[in-house]
């Protein structure tokens, strides 16, 4: 099963990298040209919490931004005394 946010929906994104040589037209050269490519995976900054939902604990995956923009009060057990 993937790791994604249950919140955000934030998941692992695929990308290339490419490398260039040469010297840019406007500075007098031939052009750059592109020499490689690369891929790579970009992976979010995703944590395992509990949540309380309806008064019962369930574990999510959650994204750091996620984590600072829910309020904090569905981390935190309701049905226990302060």
């Amino acid at each position: 099963m993937p790791r994604v946010c249950a919140v955000t929906g934030k998941r692992t994104q695929s990308t290339t990298t490419s490398i260039r040589k040469g010297s840019a037209k406007r500075k007098g050269g031939v052009g750059l040209k592109q020499v490689g490519v690369h891929k790579r995976t970009l992976k979010p900054n995703l944590q395992k919490r509990t949540v309380w939902v309806d008064g019962r604990p369930m574990r999510v995956w959650l994204s750091a931004k996620a984590i600072r923009q829910l309020d904090p009060t569905v981390f935190v057990n309701p049905n226990k005394p302060a």
